[in-house]
């Protein structure tokens, strides 16, 4: 691998990629056709629920491409060699061939072989393109000397007056002859080129009262003609080289289709036709009144075209370069001995003709017809795409040519390499149809089978409707998540703010009793000098009576800072203290190291140790029997909690240590479930208690930490639902394996989901030395995790 200064080319030298890459583990295959085992075996991976389909490994599926049997004898049947086919294989062509015919898309192309241009034409001209359409309206019926026409000079206005008088004609029906006659009358009387004249005249013998198809034929083909020859008479900016040649190749055309035409051999003079209207109710036919003539001008245009009434010149191989084709459907294929075997209709499935002794030559079959339906659609494409940008008709040979390498246009490089004669796609097609053994094939053969199926079930219904469905799940698990983070994010603010103001009465009310309470023992104080007061009296004061006590004092409460008036630090310090005693569901919490929790638990065994010493001697006690009953049930009840403690002083730093990591767990964690656990366990590790001075309930600082994030995870629950639907939904049936992610040589990263994983491939363009591609860089390399 070259030293380009890439990521991959540093782990290259580093040691952390396989020096040759894996491509080469799977025998049999070509690394040009890695790409397409890809995306069959990704293909038939993503989609295993719609054709009923177990996953596979690559390797696995890479090994039964490549898969030849051995030891086989010779004279062994086909139903024999077939049994020795991989049954994911069978299995996989099986699932394919179900889906496509159960589909209603099969009807496209299952019947595709059997069509010809005339089967085409008499069907509706909705089967026909645009550029089809216009070929049938536009055949040549009358002979002229295209070169000497385009040769004769003439003023452009005045061409651009004829040619606009003739276009009135393409509009008309057949049978309104009227002006039709007129428009023709028109041109005659305005050009100054005698072979546009004598054209027309000779148009014009056709003409009947009943019907002018043959002559609207004739004046469309030559305005056509003209425009092609002619791009500048219509404002096209082109140089006088462009004409001339253009010229040339429309005369040379118009040449070989007036060969083909047969003049009647009583042609009169041009002076002998009279286009004189016989009446003006003549020239004033009803434009939109139909007639039963109408369809007459499509039954001239078929007539004309009939091979019994033309004469060509020039064999068709010569004619074969400069003939422009006059229809999409491809060259129909030579029938086969499947095709020979198979019923009148299409296959059913399931059917006897179809299990996995005999799915081979049905495979074939089907290959056959929808390679020749991706044909018909991709001369379709030629032929609009010249159509939209206004350039000539494909020739007969040109579309041959193109459909020679059709597989080429329908796979992608796994068809045929760039140096290679041999058309893989057709030869197994070939084979299969054939009748012969499906293990013959080569491994490159097995898998352009596979990609033409698989480029047939991406067009099916099917899997089309589970992509719409896939996508709109997708869609509406997104916006569920987006509804639950928005609305997560509109409690957590309400909740913030309730907070906050709560935060911020506590102050308010804690400063207000703290000046109560230091008003009150200002006036024990005075009063003790003073002795104005009666004790009765201070001790029946009230906090109103406190703040109303005289104008001063009155005053002074009035100037305490109200809830708006303190800052964000005072207010956030309140806060968070508020969010811990919520946790605890206490109004009062006190936050203990775990120092302090064991001070606390030395200092209460010995507050009972001491209160058990004041009943003095127990031995003396209990054997004069001077203590009563309570006093004999307290000592008891002391002895046992000072067992309890005991004991408890042993066994909890081991229970203590293990909930401690228990709870460092969870909060990394960050579940419900694990933080539940861990508070659980705290609880019986003795961690937390009420406290008796306050009222209220005291925790270790980390058990603390641990009930605040339960309460984070519990508000977040409903946006971890949403994201592991959404999270299910991919997972169910993914369109496609999105990249890992790229470097900054934008070499992509891909792990496919059914692949080990321990592999990871890597994508890369060719790296180019002086402007050639250099041949000994792998396409995709394979990295060791």
């Amino acid at each position: 691998m070259m030293d380009d200064g890439s990521n991959a080319a540093k782990a290259h030298r580093e040691g952390k990629i396989v020096p040759s890459s894996d491509i080469e583990a799977f025998p049999g295959i070509p690394s040009h056709c890695i790409p397409d085992l890809f995306l069959v075996w990704d293909f038939l991976c993503t989609f295993c629920r719609a054709l009923s389909l177990e996953p596979i490994e690559l390797d696995d599926f890479a090994a039964a491409l490549s898969f030849r049997p051995v030891n086989v004898p010779q004279a062994s049947s086909h139903g024999d060699s077939a049994s020795n086919i991989p049954v994911y294989l069978s299995e996989s062509h099986i699932a394919l061939l179900r889906l496509l015919l159960q589909d209603p898309t099969s009807e496209n192309w299952w019947w595709s072989i059997l069509e010809t241009p005339e089967m085409i034409e008499e069907e509706g001209e909705e089967y026909l393109n645009a550029i089809d359409k216009k070929r049938k309206t536009a055949a040549a019926v009358v002979k002229i000397d295209m070169e000497a026409l385009l040769a004769a000079e003439e003023d452009m206005d005045i061409t651009t007056r004829w040619l606009l008088a003739l276009e009135d004609v393409r509009t008309r029906k057949p049978d309104n002859t009227g002006p039709i006659k007129s428009a023709v009358r028109n041109a005659i009387a305005v050009t100054t080129n005698q072979y546009v004249k004598s054209y027309l005249k000779k148009a014009m013998r056709k003409w009947n009262r009943k019907s002018a198809g043959l002559v609207k034929r004739a004046v469309v083909w030559l305005v056509d003609r003209i425009r092609e020859a002619r791009p500048d008479v219509w404002g096209r900016s082109v140089s006088a080289q462009e004409i001339a040649e253009q010229k040339k190749i429309v005369a040379t055309e118009a040449a070989i289709e007036m060969d083909r035409i047969v003049e009647d051999a009583d042609e009169v003079n041009d002076a002998d036709l009279n286009l004189e209207v016989e009446s003006d109710e003549e020239s004033d036919f009803d434009e939109d009144e139909g007639s039963d003539n109408e369809d007459e001008y499509a039954d001239q245009v078929d007539n004309q075209g009939s091979p019994s009434k033309q004469a060509c010149t020039m064999t068709t191989k010569d004619n074969d370069g400069i003939t422009p084709v006059t229809t999409f459907v491809p060259a129909k294929p030579v029938p086969s001995i499947v095709d020979l075997l198979l019923p009148p209709g299409k296959p059913t499935l399931p059917s006897d003709l179809v299990h996995a002794l005999t799915w081979p030559p049905v495979i074939g079959a089907t290959s056959c017809r929808v390679l020749h339906w991706y044909k018909r659609r991709r001369n379709e494409v030629d032929d609009s795409i010249r159509e939209f940008r206004e350039l000539k008709p494909m020739s007969i040979a040109e579309r041959r040519a193109r459909e020679s390498i059709a597989s080429f246009r329908v796979l992608s490089e796994c068809a045929n390499p760039v140096d290679s004669n041999t058309d893989h796609v057709e030869s197994a097609i070939t084979h299969l149809c054939d009748g012969k053994d499906y293990l013959e094939l080569t491994a490159v053969q097995r898998l352009c089978i596979l990609r033409i199926l698989i480029e047939a079930a991406y067009d099916t219904y099917h899997v089309q409707q589970s992509i719409e469905d896939n996508f709109k799940a997708r869609m509406n698990a997104i916006k569920a998540l987006d509804a639950e983070e928005r609305r997560a994010k509109k409690e957590a603010r309400e909740e913030l703010a309730a907070i906050e103001a709560a935060a911020r009465e506590r102050l308010a009310r804690e400063a207000q009793e703290t000046f109560v309470q230091k008003k009150r023992q200002e006036i024990i104080q005075n009063n003790e000098e003073t002795g104005d007061y009666s004790s009765e009296f201070l001790e029946n004061l009230q906090d109103d009576d406190v703040i109303d006590f005289d104008e001063d004092t009155k005053a002074e409460y009035e100037a305490l800072p109200t809830a708006d008036s303190f800052n964000k630090s005072e207010v956030n310090t309140v806060v968070a203290k508020i969010q811990e005693e919520t946790a605890f569901g206490t109004s009062i919490l006190v936050v203990l190291t775990l120092r302090e929790i064991e001070q606390r638990e030395e200092k209460h065994l010995k507050s009972l140790q001491d209160k058990l010493e004041s009943f003095g001697d127990l031995e003396s006690l209990y054997q004069t029997h001077s203590a009563d009953r309570e006093t004999s049930a307290m000592v008891d009840k002391l002895l046992k909690e000072i067992a309890t403690c005991i004991d408890l002083k042993q066994s909890l730093p081991q229970l203590r240590s293990d909930a401690i990591d228990a709870l460092n767990d969870a909060i990394d964690d960050g579940t419900v479930k694990a933080l539940r656990t861990a508070i659980k366990t705290a609880k019986v590790a003795k961690l937390s208690g009420d406290d008796v001075e306050t009222g209220g309930i005291w925790s270790l600082d980390l058990l603390r930490d641990a009930a605040l994030e339960l309460k984070n995870a519990e508000s977040r629950k409903r946006v971890t639902e949403a994201q592991k639907d959404l999270v299910a939904k991919r997972n169910k049936c993914f369109i496609r394996t999105d990249p890992l992610g790229r470097d900054r040589y934008q070499t992509c990263f891909i792990h496919f989901d059914y692949d080990k994983s321990s592999r990871v491939w890597a994508e890369r363009d060719y790296i180019l030395r002086n402007g050639t591609p250099d041949k000994n860089e792998d396409a995709a390399v394979l990295f060791k995790t």
